[in-house]
Formats: C-alpha cells, structure tokens, sequence
C-alpha cells in the first residue's frame, strides 16, 4: 500500500480512494443534512395537512350529510365544517411560515378535531348520532377558531 520509497505513486494511488470515499459519504449525508432542515413547525404543518386531506378525500363532512338519510336538509352545516377545518389547518399553516411559531396545545387542539372529524365517517351510526357529533365539532371548531383568530 504505502511505499515509501516512492511517495508520488503511493500518494496517488491512496488519494483516488480517498476522494471517492469523500465523494460518496457526502452523497450518502446529503439527504438527511436535507431533512434536519425542516423545522418541527413544518413537519406538524404537513402532518396536519395529511389529516385534513384524509377527511377531505371522502368528500368531507357535507359529502357525508348528502349521503345520509335525514341529514340532507341540515347539510350546509357539514360545509361550514369543512370550511371551518380548512380555515383552522391554513391559520397554522400561516402561523409557521410567518415565524411565530404555534403552540404544542395549538397542534394538539387540531389533531383532536381532525379525528373527531374522521370519526364522523363511522358507518354503523345512525343519522341522529352523526348529527350530534356533527354539531359538536362545530362548537369545537367555533371554539378554537375564536381563540386563534
């Protein structure tokens, strides 16, 4: 390996290795130089979003109320549900990107809601039920909407 009677070859022989060794361990500490980046604020900032699209990508709360017997003529308050929960993930949403980041109790809060708001897709619950959960996540939301608004 290293001869020392002819340092030149040894040198260059050893330096290839060694650049290649450099090279790939910057490519393998690359991606989670990447990830450190982002900050906890924006990682419950997607997580959020995950769980609001969850309930969105069936239709949301006012889908659900169509869909069932005796709750199509009190529907608009599944939409002003789902407005509401849109609104609630966007205010933290514009929270983290502007520097004043929310609290944990925020988070918390909202993750709360947002399965509250998938529980409601329970299908073995009768419409009497579903209204009253419906109606309870609208105060909750009412709630929470006042004290982050």
């Amino acid at each position: 390996m290293l001869d020392f009677k002819k340092p030149r070859i040894a040198l260059s022989q050893n330096s290839s290795s060694i650049c290649l060794f450099l090279i790939s361990l910057f490519i393998l500490l690359l991606p989670s130089i990447a990830i450190a980046e982002s900050t906890p604020c924006q990682n419950a900032s997607i997580h959020l979003r995950g769980d609001l699209d969850t309930v969105m990508a069936r239709g949301g709360i006012w889908t659900l109320m169509e869909q069932t017997e005796g709750l199509k003529d009190q529907s608009m308050i599944g939409l002003q549900v789902d407005g509401k929960l849109s609104r609630t993930v966007g205010i933290f949403e514009t929270l983290c990107e502007s520097g004043k980041n929310p609290t944990k109790q925020l988070f918390v809060a909202i993750q709360n809601i947002l399965g509250e708001a998938r529980t409601t897709f329970n299908p073995s619950s009768s419409s009497d039920k579903l209204l009253e959960a419906i109606n309870g996540l609208n105060k909750n939301l009412d709630e929470l909407l006042a004290k982050i608004e």
